[in-house]
């Protein structure tokens, strides 16, 4: 089982959420709202630095993990680097 973790733009958060559901993940955890420096620049929700980013969990199979990872490989190219799109991919084990 892999875990991923999806940090994408707040504007984004729609086109991830597509691609989650197209492909039946069976659940995910969205944090809204995260605040931070990055490199697409600081994200601090203000005037002098708008924007916000959310993050998105979920445990999926090893295969399914690939196949959104590459989806959302797709969706950062199309959207450029300024957008502010990473995902990391972990292993993990269920032990609750």
């Amino acid at each position: 089982m892999r875990l991923l973790m999806i940090l994408v733009d707040s504007n984004h958060q729609e086109d991830v959420e597509r691609i989650l559901d197209a492909h039946d993940v069976p659940g995910y955890t969205e944090v809204p709202n995260v605040l931070g420096k990055g490199v697409s620049g600081r994200k601090f929700g203000s005037r002098a630095f708008p924007g916000s980013n959310t993050l998105y969990f979920t445990a999926v199979d090893g295969n399914i993990c690939q196949t959104l990872c590459a989806e959302l490989k797709a969706l950062d190219e199309r959207s450029g680097p300024d957008e502010g799109l990473s995902a990391f991919m972990l292993d993990a084990d269920k032990v609750v």
